[in-house]
């Protein structure tokens, strides 16, 4: 009994080691024009996950270490804004819209962003797992 305990334990907690995957597809429309909207839409991760967007003005590696959970390799270098997008759908999807207020003193800017999901996942006794699902970074503008 206690050497299955062990054996979950152990399995748990070598499974949240486990890297973000690339396993959804991030994509960005608009033009980030002072009076329009840009559209994030995350596509193809897991239902009724956790969904965030890293926004960053320069690509590169940052990990992010979870302890025991995990790590999150980014496709952004630091620094970069973390956006709360919500829930995925029960497709595995989400999409949220940015209004660019129709004001000129926006300097332009152009920035990346990539998606992020999580779950966390509770297998019996032991330490939960928590697994990422990373997007493609893509390129868009903002402003002027």
């Amino acid at each position: 009994m206690l050497r299955q305990a062990l054996l979950a334990a152990a399995t748990g907690l070598l499974a949240s080691f486990a890297s973000a995957q690339a396993c959804a597809a991030l994509s960005v429309t608009g033009t980030g024009a002072p009076g329009t909207d840009l559209v994030f839409t995350l596509d193809g991760s897991t239902a009724g996950a956790f969904a965030a967007l890293a926004v960053g003005d320069t690509t590169g590696t940052t990990t992010l270490n979870f302890g025991s959970l995990g790590s999150l390799t980014l496709g952004l270098a630091s620094p970069f804004i973390p956006l709360p997008l919500g829930m995925t759908d029960a497709s595995g999807d989400i999409t949220r819209t940015l209004h660019v207020p129709n004001v000129s003193s926006i300097p332009g800017v152009d920035l990346f962003g990539q998606g992020v999901t999580f779950t966390f996942t509770f297998n019996g006794p032991g330490l939960p797992t928590l697994t990422f699902c990373t997007t493609n970074v893509v390129a868009f503008h903002l402003g002027s």
